[in-house]
């Protein structure tokens, strides 16, 4: 009967071992699918953080534009003969000069169509 009564105690004791490493992989299963549940992980985050996650968009967010930017192709310049040149210099240094005769050809054709004024006292003579 002595050991009947060991056997007893080490199915108790092997019970206790297997209710213990059950507990142990249930509490590790919980905190591996809260891990691995990223949604949660990153609205959690995002409501810790929102100015670093900000910041960050941004940052990454410049940091592509700046990546994946086009590069204008060079321009070839136009080489321009040195008439047309000189022709472009002289038509830039007569605008003044023509705005001014304009202006004053305007004046002399109105004053002759309106006809001479002749002040009044000029007139009663």
């Amino acid at each position: 009967m002595d050991r009947k009564l060991s056997n007893q105690q080490e199915i108790q004791r092997l019970i206790r071992a297997s209710d213990s490493a059950r507990h142990t992989l249930q509490s590790e299963a919980i905190l591996l699918r809260q891990k691995l549940d990223v949604p949660a992980r990153l609205r959690a985050s995002l409501k810790s953080s929102p100015t670093g996650w900000l910041m960050g968009s941004l940052a990454s967010g410049f940091g592509l534009s700046l990546m994946f930017r086009r590069q204008a192709p060079p321009q070839e310049k136009k080489k321009r003969s040195l008439p047309i040149t000189l022709l472009g210099l002289t038509l830039t240094a007569a605008r003044p000069l023509a705005k001014i005769w304009l202006a004053d050809q305007a004046k002399n054709y109105l004053s002759n169509r309106l006809g001479p004024t002749t002040p009044a006292s000029q007139r009663t003579r």
